[in-house]
């Protein structure tokens, strides 16, 4: 069979078998797909629920969100955390290599999203939590230090990025949104995945898919962080409907983007204000990795480091770029690299520099 996604249609049958059983608790035994639609259909009937996780394959356990397609849209709903997380280390360790190294993938992104969230609280007076966007530091040596442990399976190694992965869901649960742990490197694994859904294709494991647009995030990043005085130049004017093939898929991305063109006037006037840029240039710089160094991780634990890694053609992987500041409402580096002009000379460069 093939196996379950996390969609509405999905949920809805899910919470339709779930009622006529008047059930006191759902546990779900899995990860990413089973945990998210347990938390979600949990939430749908007012259930606790609590999740036995078998794979350190994302960070999603502990976190109130569900990363649900709803009308072929890729969204975060907010849901409620689980009463407990379980896990049986042999098991983890046991696990797919492929979905540990998509778990390193989905917790080194987190520099990244830091450097994202720096952004908007600069730009956009959002609520900024240093507590929370360093709550896993005391445990990265475990991976991060010799992140070849990972490959090899070390237990030590396996459990730190375990326990990265439950603290980066508790710092989202903490904060109540997501950018504790996700910034513009993830719209790169959701675009591929709404591409894929639309034309009927396959795509990867979404912390495999991360861990590209990691280094993308960081070689952006690198790039916007070199301008000295920037001049304000534009995101494109409107969704390209011909792209999202699905009408609702493109009339919902549509709302998520106008949404987010309306605010860009006053983040262009702040980027243009010479203090509030330099201020960004040096908060930013402390918080984001270089391309390489992102690289050389993934490379060492064994994780995509390059589009094919993750059955991508340069073609797919160019037009999930030139796309992906268009799925979400949120701020973030792709759109800085628009309005500071870096996009979209940028896309071709960086996937020949760093993704081929």
């Amino acid at each position: 069979g093939r196996s379950p996604v996390c969609d509405d249609v999905t949920c809805h049958a899910l919470v339709e078998q779930l009622r006529p059983c008047s059930p006191d608790l759902v546990l779900a035994v899995g990860s990413g797909v089973i945990n998210d639609l347990c938390k979600w259909s949990s939430f749908e009937l007012g259930l606790p629920y609590i999740v036995v996780a078998t794979a350190a394959s994302m960070n999603g356990y502990s976190s109130a969100n569900v990363a649900s397609t709803i009308a072929g849209v890729k969204m975060l709903i907010e849901a409620r955390p689980p009463v407990a997380v379980a896990a049986e280390p042999a098991v983890i360790e046991r696990a797919p290599r492929k979905m540990t190294t998509a778990g390193f993938g989905d917790t080194i992104a987190k520099h990244q999203s830091n450097g994202d969230w720096v952004v908007n609280n600069l730009l956009l007076d959002e609520y900024h939590c240093s507590f929370c966007a360093g709550i896993v530091a005391g445990i990265e040596p475990l991976y991060l230090d010799h992140p070849e442990d990972i490959r090899e399976g070390k237990p030590d190694a396996i459990k730190g990025l375990f326990e990265a992965l439950f603290w980066t869901g508790m710092a989202m649960t903490l904060v109540g949104t997501s950018a504790p742990a996700s910034g513009g490197e993830h719209l790169l694994s959701h675009t591929l995945d709404m591409m894929a859904e639309v034309r009927g294709e396959s795509h990867d494991l979404h912390g495999r898919q991360v861990g590209i647009g990691t280094i993308l995030s960081a070689a952006l990043f690198q790039r916007i962080l070199s301008v000295e005085r920037p001049a304000p130049a534009d995101l494109p004017s409107g969704v390209d409907g011909e792209f999202w093939i699905v009408p609702s898929v493109a009339s919902a991305v549509r709302e998520q983007y106008d949404a987010k063109r309306q605010r860009l006037d006053a983040i262009r006037h702040k980027i243009g204000q010479h203090d509030v840029w330099n201020q960004l240039r040096t908060r930013v710089k402390a918080e984001v990795k270089s391309p390489q160094t992102i690289r050389d991780w993934l490379s060492r634990a064994g994780g995509a480091t390059c589009l094919a890694d993750i059955g991508c053609s340069r073609e797919r992987l160019r037009s999930a770029i030139l796309h992906m500041h268009e799925i979400r409402k949120r701020f973030t580096i792709i759109d800085l690299a628009w309005l500071v002009g870096v996009m979209p000379d940028a896309a071709d460069d960086i996937i020949d520099e760093w993704l081929s």
